[in-house]
């Protein structure tokens, strides 16, 4: 079954063309990564117990068993081959994917054997400026004079979101269903605004977390694997990526940002909540401990606390990100107006979900 997902996978890729709709031949794409990452699954675990890059249980850890752990490998090496088997690429699809590549080998390398910062931060600025020259970048207007706070702008993006997705990989199945969700909602935020190329990359990293969860989205028995480091920093850095690469609305800032932000805005408030949580408790003073530091204080452990099964807590979050995802897709045709009060929807959403997980503590 794996073989003929993995042939079927890269057959697919292939026959898009044959298809005159848009839509239809990029739901090709989906089933194609999806079977790729499927059918290379088996072997991607069988290499990480033999260069032993294992999960061992341990007090911060939810899972009961060793767990190979670089189940990612096949998420990337899904979306790659898809799309390049597609034949039909922009330089901005290029920047996306090569960029995302780049950062994830440089992770699975940290992983099995640590390199320095200062190697690290050299690489990741270097993919930073690629994906910038590629024409992904936060766009404040033509001149030259702006492109230095764009820099900043999408730096701090693309870090925090690959950083905020990472901490959300803390129990079987999430990260993958959010990647699906995510990438789903601004996919159709895609195909209705006719980006054809970022509808076909939502469209494959979606298919690629897709055939990830099969052999990680278990609970009624262990995990054959986790996506590691190497799954979160690429799915992190390719999702944010896109919403750089989105034209979202041409009528105005408030409307053209708050759809990424919305759609993005469980990470990023699990991510303000435990950093602000961290820095009053005195557990993170610089940002080398908060990039470092690991604890389980985030949504899915507060969901967990209260009660809830892993199952549970995916469901959830995922519903939480669903909700938001379609807020912005009504976001594209409403008026200033309902633009603010679905931004005001939000607020108190996570006003009142702070709340709850403050009771827990």
């Amino acid at each position: 079954m794996r073989l003929a997902a993995l042939a079927a996978g890269l057959l697919l890729p292939m026959m898009t063309h044959r298809f005159s709709g848009l839509f239809t031949s990029t739901v090709l794409l989906l089933f194609g990564a999806a079977g790729v990452a499927f059918g290379l699954m088996p072997w991607v675990i069988r290499l990480a117990w033999r260069i032993d890059a294992i999960d061992r249980p341990d007090a911060r850890r939810v899972h009961a068993e060793p767990t190979p752990r670089i189940g990612g490998v096949a998420i990337f090496c899904a979306v790659n081959l898809t799309l390049l088997l597609n034949f039909d690429y922009s330089l901005a699809l290029k920047g996306a994917t090569i960029s995302a590549t780049v950062v994830a080998c440089l992770s699975l390398w940290d992983d099995l054997r640590p390199l320095s910062a200062a190697v690290k931060l050299l690489v990741q600025s270097v993919a930073l400026l690629f994906l910038m020259l590629c024409g992904i970048h936060a766009d404040l207007g033509n001149s030259l004079w702006w492109w230095p706070l764009e820099f900043v702008i999408t730096a701090l993006w693309m870090i925090g979101i690959t950083n905020a997705f990472n901490f959300l990989d803390g129990i079987n199945g999430l990260a993958g269903w959010l990647a699906v969700v995510v990438s789903l909602l601004m996919g159709l935020l895609a195909w209705h605004t006719d980006q054809e190329y970022m509808l076909k990359l939502c469209f494959a990293v979606a298919g690629g977390a897709l055939g990830f969860l099969p052999d990680n989205a278990r609970y009624r028995a262990p995990a054959r694997t986790f996506m590691g480091d190497v799954g979160s920093t690429y799915l992190g850095w390719i999702m944010a990526a896109i919403a750089l690469m989105g034209d979202w609305s041409s009528e105005g800032v408030v409307k053209s940002y708050s759809a990424p932000l919305l759609i993005f805005s469980v990470m990023i408030f699990d991510m303000i909540y435990t950093t602000v949580a961290r820095i009053a408790r005195g557990d993170v003073r610089t940002l080398r401990q908060w990039i470092e530091y690991v604890g389980r204080d985030h949504l899915h452990h507060r969901l967990m606390d209260m009660g809830c099964s892993q199952a549970a807590s995916v469901v959830m979050i995922t519903a939480f990100t669903l909700l938001m995802g379609l807020a912005a897709l009504a976001i594209i045709k409403s008026s200033l107006f309902a633009t603010w009060l679905l931004l005001a929807q939000a607020v108190v959403f996570y006003g009142v979900l702070s709340f709850l997980m403050l009771q827990r503590r």
